[in-house]
């Protein structure tokens, strides 16, 4: 009897896992077809998670069985994601006033969120969580932080999906009423999407979806001047996974996942600067399809690890109001800010 049971264990195991690979490596592929930039596959691959685990009920409550999924693809996904994005030698190009207002603008998320969940008794991982993915750039920069904190999955829901709502209200709603009403120039327009918007799929459609922009930069420069100056927040992350995981612990901490980040960003930057041709034509191309890979495969694993109960619980309006206070906190620095500095 004992030795039945633990064979049926290790089965639903095995197709625990596999149904996690299978539902990630499903809508990475269903992005890469529709090619949409809406299509963010984190983001669905957490949520097909989420929606199979609340179908099937307790058929996959062993959370212990999805543990080597995102142990394994958690950092897989960060090397080859600092070797694209963090590229020194590109995210330090940016002139210092703009740099010092990208400081301003993640600060104030920071602050906004941390006090808002000290005053409303949020969880302090999801605190966390949410501050990064907010303030940074969205479900890339949960990931990250989500093993220097130990976070349980429900914290990375619940947080990943309280920015990713933040971040389609701010897109759709709040960045073309103001665009609209200050007749904002195209320049203008994708400073601000680099600057604030958390998802960076959804800053390429901010600058891409906005007809009435005034000014004659064509649209591709814009998304050019955006994504440049989204990459800028990246190295926000090398101050906020150690800041993170010490508060999380109580005591300094540099955890692997930054050593990972730093090295795999030395690496890329060195790439680029000796072999430009090899780095933007045959290495990049590999590069992205793979951290993409497999942060959706840690994704679905982690929503199927996810209680749906939780997601509706306080936790999950709190960090909804935690998100859209700090989105609305960092698009009125950005503007003060960019007044002052213009």
């Amino acid at each position: 009897m004992v030795a039945t049971a633990r064979v049926g264990k290790v089965w639903d195991s095995r197709r625990a896992i596999l149904l996690a690979i299978f539902i990630g490596t499903l809508f990475f592929l269903f992005q890469r077809f529709i090619g949409s930039y809406f299509t963010d596959p984190l983001i669905l691959s957490l949520v097909a998670g989420i929606a199979v685990r609340a179908l099937t009920g307790s058929r996959w409550q062993l959370q212990e069985s999805f543990l080597p999924v995102y142990r394994l693809f958690i950092p897989v996904g960060i090397f080859f994601y600092a070797v694209k994005n963090l590229n020194f030698s590109r995210n330090l190009s940016l002139s210092p006033s703009l740099l010092g207002l990208l400081v301003l603008v993640m600060l104030v998320y920071f602050v906004t969120i941390f006090l808002l969940g000290a005053w409303m008794g949020q969880k302090k991982t999801i605190t966390y969580l949410t501050a990064a993915g907010s303030a940074i750039c969205g479900a890339s920069a949960i990931a990250i932080t989500s093993p220097a904190l130990d976070a349980e999955p429900d914290d990375v829901s619940i947080s990943l999906l309280a920015v990713a709502s933040t971040s389609l209200v701010a897109l759709f709603v709040i960045f073309p009423f103001l665009g609209t009403l200050f007749d904002l120039s195209g320049t203008t327009y994708a400073l601000a999407s680099g600057s604030v918007l958390q998802l960076t799929g959804f800053v390429k459609a901010a600058v891409g979806h906005m007809p009435y922009l005034s000014g004659a930069i064509p649209a591709s420069e814009l998304a050019a001047l955006a994504l440049s100056v989204k990459a800028g927040r990246y190295l926000g992350l090398l101050v906020a996974i150690p800041l993170l995981s010490s508060l999380a612990r109580k005591r300094m901490s540099l955890p692997w996942t930054l050593w990972v980040f730093v090295g795999a960003g030395l690496l890329g930057t060195r790439l680029s600067m000796a072999f430009p041709t090899f780095y933007q034509e045959t290495l990049l191309p590999v590069v992205q399809p793979i951290y993409l890979l497999s942060w959706s495969i840690a994704m679905a694993a982690i929503g199927l690890s996810a209680d749906i109960r939780e997601l509706h619980s306080d936790h999950g309006v709190k960090a909804l109001i935690q998100a859209f206070c700090g989105c609305c906190a960092a698009v009125a620095t950005f503007f003060a800010g960019l007044f002052v500095i213009y």
